[in-house]
């Protein structure tokens, strides 16, 4: 639902112009309270305000202290008159400017200033945004807009409402994005520096690290909405791969989504309680999922030592380790892969390099371990703590998981250690612990 925010202008500072805004209503109580803060310190002399009617070109300026000017684009003339139509225009933010307000129905370039310490996008503006060394706080409160934060030291608070666009791309610094309302935002992380990215409500948020990028994301999802993070691959003039070697904590909240962490490894991706695919990058991962109801979880082992879990809280999970992984290619597992999960708990392996397996043993719960042999795979080594007949099965299978794989039982023994050993014609070795 629309909101109308008011903000003082046109032919004096007690003329009333509304801002429509499609924020929550929390969030809107907050924006009028700084806007009557504001223009308190207006009508106190204390800064200054220009409005500048961007149909006409004409400014409404009164004077204030040095400490700065409001800037208000709208379409109110100096005379009070209303121009309802969109339009379009650019326009530079002029310095010790602290605080913008862009009113006018119409799809406007603006270059910020790094004065400006908040900056509101009215929800009928469509407003491309640019600052560079930004401090502040944007409101993109509706529409469509596109923001780009950069600079040595970006530090942008960006609360989306409409179908915006964000990308940050500072040297240093840390950003910050809240999705709220019925916000579809899509949010580019580049450069160096941090960014956390938060989405609430209905809203939806869509997150992937451009190419290089090395700043590492904090992602929250408090949406009952499925939302997307992915620090992929690109390819590189003249063929080759390059990725976005950083790191990410995600929590997936009841909405769940799709998550895949950096190659930088260390990456903390945890389901909620809503169904997840999580897909691991590197070294030091940790993968859980806690989803009960609903289709299955999926984790994706990436490359490297990690740990992926079903938690006692999850129903049915599905492990993949050492196979094709988007933006990743084929990888080589070797770190754990345990569940406590109450439903289907499907292990399907290929590269592997010293993985542990621990199936469920939960009410309900049967294990299945899909071998996969083809070309692509084999040669590997895995170890299963706790396979059990009466829950669990094993099968040697193909990629595509409907036929025979290429593999076929070559010798069973034991270990030292007395554990059941199954060599596969492929040079796979399975060691079953316990048996």
């Amino acid at each position: 639902m629309t909101e109308q925010l008011t903000i003082s202008g046109g032919t004096s500072s007690t003329t009333l112009i509304p801002v429509p805004s499609n924020a929550p209503s929390v969030v809107n109580t907050l924006i009028q309270s700084y806007l009557n803060a504001l223009q308190s310190s207006v009508s106190g002399g204390s800064i200054g305000i220009q409005n500048y009617n961007i149909n006409t070109g004409q400014n409404y300026t009164t004077s204030g202290s040095s400490s700065g000017t409001f800037l208000e684009v709208t379409n109110t003339d100096s005379a009070g008159n209303v121009s309802n139509s969109a339009t379009t225009g650019s326009f530079s933010v002029p310095v010790n400017t602290v605080g913008l307000v862009v009113q006018a129905p119409g799809t406007f370039s603006v270059t910020g200033s790094a004065s400006t310490t908040t900056a509101i996008f009215g929800a009928n503006s469509n407003v491309n945004y640019s600052v560079n060394n930004g401090q502040g706080t944007i409101v993109a409160s509706g529409g469509a807009n596109n923001i780009n934060a950069t600079g040595v030291n970006s530090n942008v608070s960006v609360a989306s409402a409409g179908n915006d666009t964000v990308t940050f791309n500072g040297t240093s610094g840390a950003d910050t994005v809240a999705a709220a309302g019925n916000a579809t935002t899509a949010v580019f992380v580049g450069g160096s520096n941090n960014a956390t990215v938060v989405a609430s409500d209905s809203a939806q948020a869509h997150v992937v690290f451009l190419q290089n990028s090395g700043g590492n994301l904090n992602f929250v999802n408090q949406s009952g909405a499925a939302q997307t993070v992915y620090s992929g691959s690109y390819t590189l003039p003249g063929g080759g791969t390059a990725f976005a070697p950083n790191s990410i904590t995600v929590d997936g909240g009841t909405g769940g989504g799709f998550y895949v962490g950096g190659r930088a490894g260390n990456n903390s991706l945890t389901g909620g309680a809503g169904v997840v695919t999580l897909q691991g990058g590197g070294t030091g991962d940790v993968l859980v999922a806690n989803a009960s109801t609903g289709s299955a979880n999926q984790l994706f082992g990436g490359t490297g030592l990690e740990t992926l879990i079903g938690s006692s809280t999850s129903g049915s999970n599905v492990f993949q380790l050492g196979l094709l992984n988007v933006g990743i290619g084929d990888v080589t597992a070797s770190g754990v892969a345990s569940t406590d999960g109450s439903g289907t708990q499907s292990f399907i392996l290929g590269n592997t390099n010293g993985e542990t397996l621990t199936g469920s043993s939960a009410a309900g719960a049967f294990n299945i371990y899909s071998v996969v042999g083809d070309s692509t795979t084999g040669g590997g080594n895995f170890t299963i703590t706790d396979f059990n007949p009466s829950n669990s099965a094993l099968f040697l299978e193909n990629s595509a998981l409907n036929g025979a794989g290429d593999a076929s039982i070559q010798a069973i023994g034991s270990n030292l250690a007395g554990s059941a050993q199954v060599l596969l014609s492929d040079g796979t070795t399975i060691t079953f612990n316990g048996i």
